[in-house]
């Protein structure tokens, strides 16, 4: 009779008591500072990295600790758009002079 009544017990207690905590922390950096050479520079820039597909696993990454049925515990952290604005930067500015010429953003441009 204790046999069948352990089911029971352990349905009640999860039902009453599990245990589960989702935790989304938010990671972002500080914007790199840059300046263009002219105009043109900057718009041809800000459009090829609007074209540029996010991936959201590149965004992203999870971890999950769990015991059945009693205890679960996620996290996940996201990190923030200047992390991509940081590495297009990084990629158009070839010279790291901090000022991106119009030829250094047409490239970046017409390679992505």
């Amino acid at each position: 009779m204790k046999l069948t009544l352990v089911p029971v017990i352990v349905a009640a207690v999860c039902a009453a008591g599990c245990i589960h905590h989702k935790k989304t922390v938010y990671r972002d950096v500080e914007r790199m500072k840059v300046e263009f050479e002219n105009d043109t520079a900057g718009r041809l820039f800000y459009e090829a990295l609007s074209k540029t597909p996010t991936h959201r696993s590149d965004r992203e990454s999870k971890t999950d600790v769990s015991i059945p049925i009693v205890f679960s515990h996620s996290t996940e952290t996201v990190t923030g758009r200047n992390v991509a604005f940081n590495k297009a930067v990084e990629l158009c500015d070839t010279n790291k002079d901090g000022r991106i010429t119009e030829q250094e953003a047409r490239i970046f441009s017409e390679n992505r």
